[in-house]
């Protein structure tokens, strides 16, 4: 008795003194996997110092940002296990959404365990109960996990309905660098629009604060960013972020949100080196807030969209939003073979003659012209053949196809979730 009342006390204690609050997770952990030799210690390869668009970062941020989604994250871990093929027993994308064995009470440990022999070292989790004054190692990688959840009902017409802030994000710190990876819009429980209606709907401008100040940024997103800011800087405080490189990223709103952080720590003082927004929307800030971003800085925000991606389509004329940072645009893997084209114009209603853009070159006069429809001229109207080209997987494909041949012989794979989580494109299951 007087041994297990010792064990308790030896549990409590360390959890008031803010110890590690779950077991630390080895390098070699792999769910009945067996990691490929390119992916252990991978992020060697990772340019912390690069601005503009890097190739090798581009695809490994795409890849860690891809499985910030839960069911996604649940679906790899199934791939691999099945010796990297599709899991044809699985009856639909649906079956995976509503069977998925990651949750957010789980998610930290799930995805660290994922990524865990791409840093190589000893890797542990961070937790809630960490002390101030505690401080990582040189030699071990922190993921810390941060999710938050606000819900507040609203009527519209007499219409009744939930809206929510739901922001999740991943903090990874290594000796160097710290990687702030944002989910995009997911389920609030049972309910899958109640993000989109408290977040990505309220499209109007609100007075930002903090380090913004003076600037204006869509509501849901600063909302959003402004509910996990504190929680984010006390953490960035305990990694030491002021010694280190920082680099943002996500997937649609989490690259509104890498956008909107990104900048905001670097107009508070931090050293952050660079910002990679997939897929993410336009209507991120008022001419203040672009001007501000564009100037802390400049070159290191890039925005990456595949083809008629319908969530970078998007625009809200008479908000007075400006566009931020650089667009670089893939074209689709059918006729383009994701071919990237860095720093493009911005889309317009209409787009005028190929003189106009010299980046378009084409011997073909026919294919410059799919080229240039696709990638500058705006479109009116979004239909539902259209929604899979916000895929993640497009994303970390159209990445993989940048890399030089012996880049992609020292990275990993794409591992790919066809046939399952391509939403409406035909052949999905």
């Amino acid at each position: 008795m007087i041994f297990f009342q010792i064990l308790i006390g030896i549990f409590i204690t360390n959890l008031l003194m803010g110890q590690v609050l779950m077991p630390p997770v080895s390098p070699n952990d792999s769910f009945g996997y067996e990691p490929l030799a390119v992916e252990k210690n991978c992020f060697q390869y990772f340019n912390d110092t690069a601005t503009g668009v890097d190739a090798t970062n581009t695809f490994l941020l795409a890849k860690m940002v891809e499985l910030m989604y839960l069911e996604r994250l649940d679906y790899q871990l199934r791939y691999l296990s099945n010796d990297r093929k599709p899991v044809d027993s699985i009856a639909s994308s649906d079956w995976i959404k509503k069977n998925c064995r990651v949750h957010d009470n789980n998610f930290e440990k799930v995805y660290a365990q994922r990524f865990a022999h791409y840093f190589g070292g000893k890797t542990i989790l961070y937790g809630d109960g960490v002390r101030k004054d505690w401080h990582p190692k040189d030699d071990e990688v922190v993921f810390r996990y941060i999710h938050k959840v606000y819900k507040a009902p609203a009527r519209f017409l007499g219409y009744q309905y939930e809206q929510a802030l739901d922001p999740e994000l991943m903090v990874i710190s290594t000796k160097d660098v710290i990687l702030i990876l944002f989910r995009g819009t997911d389920d609030v429980g049972s309910n899958e629009w109640s993000e989109w209606t408290g977040t990505d709907f309220r499209i109007h401008q609100m007075n930002s604060g903090g380090a913004l100040v003076g600037t204006k940024i869509h509501t849901g997103f600063w909302l959003s960013f402004d509910f996990i800011r504190d929680e984010l800087i006390k953490t960035l405080t305990v990694l030491d972020a002021d010694k280190k490189k920082i680099w943002t990223a996500g997937h649609s709103l989490g690259g509104a949100l890498s956008v909107v952080t990104g900048t905001y720590l670097k107009a508070a003082g931090l050293n952050v080196q660079n910002v990679y927004s997939y897929a993410g929307p336009r209507t991120i800030g008022n001419k203040a807030f672009i001007k501000k971003a564009n100037d802390l800085l400049q070159n290191r925000i890039q925005r990456f969209e595949y083809f008629q991606d319908p969530v970078t389509l998007l625009w809200a004329p008479g908000f007075g939003y400006e566009h931020v940072g650089q667009r670089n645009w893939y074209d689709e893997a059918e006729k383009g073979q994701y071919q990237l084209y860095t720093s493009t114009h911005e889309r317009v209603l209409f787009s005028g003659g190929l003189n106009r853009y010299p980046n378009i070159k084409h011997e073909d006069k026919k294919e410059a012209r799919r080229i240039k429809r696709n990638q500058m001229n705006g479109i009116t109207f979004i239909g539902p053949s259209m929604l899979h080209y916000h895929n993640p997987q497009w994303y970390v494909k159209a990445a993989y196809q940048q890399l030089s041949e012996e880049e992609k012989a020292r990275l990993p794979l794409v591992d790919d979730s066809y046939p399952y989580l391509y939403f409406f494109l035909e052949g999905t299951k």
